[in-house]
């Protein structure tokens, strides 16, 4: 009996750990924009990030929406909720600066 309990909790924890992950494990950072003004919900974002989307916002009229920065295959991109129009994304994409992606020099700069 008590190995039986003992796979259903292994079980168990498997499928948590793997919804977890399938809910943003991997995000980086989280926006929210709350009547047209952008807060850092999660994460920490590049410097000037959040101000410049409440800008974008304020040109485009987004009155509220989520931005997520999701990393994945050496790579982070953002992914946008429903409520951030299609014309919208692109100059927010614009004002987002990426992490450096290390390249063959490892991130340093070449004197």
């Amino acid at each position: 009996m008590s190995d039986t309990l003992l796979s259903l909790l292994l079980a168990l924890a498997v499928l948590l750990f793997l919804a977890w992950l399938a809910m943003g494990g991997r995000t980086v950072f989280v926006v929210d924009f709350v009547d047209g003004v952008a807060y850092t919900r999660r994460g920490r974002p590049p410097g000037g990030f959040v101000s410049a989307c409440t800008d974008v916002a304020r040109l485009y009229g987004i009155r509220r929406g989520r931005i997520r920065a999701v990393r994945g295959r050496g790579t982070v991109r953002l992914t946008f909720s429903k409520e951030i129009p299609g014309r919208a994304r692109q100059p927010l994409r614009n004002v987002w600066t990426p992490p450096p992606t290390g390249g063959p020099g490892g991130g340093r700069a070449s004197a």
